[in-house]
């Protein structure tokens, strides 16, 4: 696990060399790092390495010299281009994998690898950069451009300590951020900083810069040469396949286990190879039944750990933590807005795991998008491919009475052969859509909301296309900016506990095999997540291999840090009012009320509370106060 950096100056002016080690240093969140840089008159590179050192070595020492790489990766299909490459010597370092794959197959590289990866290889002789970001983003890529210099690097922080170049704030992004819209995936906080999007590579030559995408997620043709039970063997194996070679070779192994059926089942395959350590979040004894989500999900964390005999498990309260600390801490850290709260709020969580000495850390997110997606509109599909005899089965399977048999088939019927009809029976059963309830409980000022066109933004970001497919929902699901974004946050936050993220229910091997999966095989008889249920029999126990009652939230004890700090959020929010810039963008006496509402909090008043946004304009309001100079 690395961060990585480099200038180079296209106006062939020497590097700073004292600028480029303060970005460095900027990247050394951790407490035991090494560094390995080079500097070369206009151009130099840097990466910090974590601890443990395992498998890292100097770049600059042992590799082809007409190349520099720096580089964060990991690469899971390591045996698999060996092979390729003819290369015997398996302990090979990661980055040098990727440098011969390189001098290979040129930018058709990316084609082989298979992994979490972020790099840059500098080209000397031909002053050529070539950089590339893995399939869903797990590991960052940040870059500065302009007719003088290239400079990037996987923490914005590392970028903004080049206090040479000149940045402002991109209002685009703000709205975002308090419209609870996931802005695109180039976008940052910084008009002047861009992110690389996943599965996207590019190219510097000559001044120019070119980005090109190398993979994108398709549909795949369903598998019609296999009967049911050998789909679901192929997919378990491929399902083990994903969490083995993401664990294989590592001592310090750990996985985040809230009870559902995504991290369950990582945690029970990880079992099978390793000795590993569970982090769950759960509320503190006192505060169950008195606050909400009002329960947690120790009863079946309980379970899946007594049934892998998993000896060490953490119960993560976070009793002592405040909101405004964790938030200000986040700020500080990145040095800029992030507009969701995943990883912010799994601080204590990464303290206590970095404590048991775990330096990587799995976790399940990801399964619901593919995976494990629901999958409920496979009847809508079976209807749509005129599967009539299929779906009569499946209604007759959901104990249905008969009366209800013969109103649901009438009903799908009709809407087959009568779309227009069926359409406009929904658009009078759903005059109001359930997010305009959201939008108009946001607090944004009205004229920053009418300048930048955010309604408008907002509700396109929730206009779906009609009639998709379960496979191009989940696509649309799996690339929605939401998931490189979440990836990315938790990297960074994880990193300064040296710990690395590693997501198994990511696998492009695993997902591409879903999807090829027959609708009837990804839901069955109403119950959802049929096949990943069906893989896991006998990994897990039966009660969490059909549950369908997931009961509380992720992180349980967010709400709990905001009623904690009720005072000093008021406080805050109140002595933003007298300041004219925050006021630019929010409303803050009708923020002040929601407030008050959201601290009511309960299970029927939740529905356009929005804590997730709530946080983001506290972010904002602390983001403006500690950097008033980029507003002016």
């Amino acid at each position: 696990m690395n961060s990585i950096f480099g200038r180079i100056n296209t106006n062939r002016s020497p590097v700073n060399e004292s600028l480029f080690n303060k970005s460095i240093d900027e990247l050394c969140v951790f407490s035991h790092v090494k560094k390995n840089l080079i500097i070369k008159n206009h151009w130099g590179f840097g990466q910090v390495i974590f601890a443990p050192f395992k498998n890292n070595v100097d770049k600059n020492s042992d590799i082809n010299s007409k190349f520099t790489i720096v580089s964060d990766s990991t690469i899971y299909n390591k045996t698999e281009i060996l092979e390729e490459l003819e290369i015997s010597d398996i302990s090979i370092n990661d980055d040098i994998i990727i440098l011969k794959a390189f001098e290979k197959w040129g930018k058709d590289c990316l084609k082989h690898l298979l992994g979490d990866f972020s790099f840059a290889i500098w080209d000397a002789k031909k002053e050529e950069l070539f950089c590339a970001r893995d399939h869903f983003g797990v590991k960052p890529f940040n870059y500065y451009f302009d007719d003088e210099s290239f400079v990037f690097s996987s923490d914005i922080p590392g970028i903004l300590a080049q206090n040479d170049l000149s940045f402002s704030v991109d209002e685009q992004y703000i709205a975002d951020s308090i419209s609870i819209v996931k802005s695109e995936k180039f976008r940052t906080t910084y008009n002047e900083i861009r992110k690389l999007p996943p599965a996207h590579y590019l190219f510097l030559k000559k001044g120019k810069l070119e980005i090109h995408k190398y993979w994108e997620l398709k549909s795949q043709k369903t598998i019609s040469n296999r009967n049911n039970v050998e789909i679901i063997e192929e997919f378990k194996s491929l399902l083990i396949e994903s969490v083995k070679c993401m664990t294989t070779g590592q001592n310090s192994v750990g996985a985040e286990l809230s009870g559902g059926l995504d991290s369950s089942t990582v945690t029970a395959i990880t079992s099978q190879f390793t000795q590993l350590k569970t982090f769950s979040h759960v509320l503190p004894d006192h505060l169950l039944g008195k606050i909400h989500p009002f329960k947690d999900e120790r009863e079946f964390i309980n379970l899946l750990a007594d049934d892998c005999k998993i000896q060490e498990k953490y119960f993560i309260t976070s009793e002592n933590k405040t909101l405004v600390e964790t938030v200000n801490q986040n700020i500080l850290d990145f040095k800029s807005l992030t507009q969701q709260g995943f990883g912010v709020f799994s601080d204590h969580l990464y303290q206590t795991a970095m404590q048991e000495n775990v330096s990587v850390l799995l976790s399940g997110f990801g399964g619901d998008e593919v995976v494990t997606s629901k999958s409920l509109g496979y009847i809508t599909e079976l209807v749509a491919n005129k599967q009539w005899k299929e779906l009569s089965d499946d209604l007759k399977n959901q104990s249905r009475s008969k009366f209800q048999y013969l109103k649901t088939i009438t009903k799908y019927k009709l809407k087959s052969r009568l779309p227009f009809v069926a359409k406009a029976v929904i658009l009078i059963k759903n005059r109001t859509p359930w997010w305009f309830g959201k939008f108009e409980n946001l607090a944004i000022n009205r004229n920053f909301s009418e300048r930048l066109h955010i309604k408008k933004r907002y509700f396109s970001n929730y206009e779906k296309a009609e009639n998709l497919s379960l496979q191009e929902k989940n696509i649309e699901r799996i690339t929605h900016p939401h998931v490189s974004q979440r990836l990315e946050y938790c990297s960074l936050i994880a990193r300064k506990y040296g710990i690395e993220y590693r997501y198994p229910l990511l696998d492009v091997r695993l997902i591409e095999y879903y999807l090829a999966i027959p609708a009837r095989l990804k839901a069955r008889n109403g119950i959802g997540r049929y096949a990943i249920r069906r893989a896991i029999e006998g990994l897990v126990p039966e009660k969490i291999q059909w549950r369908n009652d997931k009961s509380g939230a992720t992180i349980p004890t967010v709400f709990m840090r905001t009623i904690n700090d009720q005072d000093r959020i008021l406080e805050i929010i109140n002595h933003a009012k007298s300041n004219e810039t925050i006021k630019r963008y929010i409303d803050l006496d009708k923020y002040e009320q929601w407030f008050h509402k959201l601290c009511k909090r309960s299970e029927e008043t939740q529905k356009y509370i929005n804590p997730g946004a709530f946080y983001n304009y506290l972010k904002l309001i602390l983001f403006i106060e500690k950097n008033p100079k980029l507003f002016k």
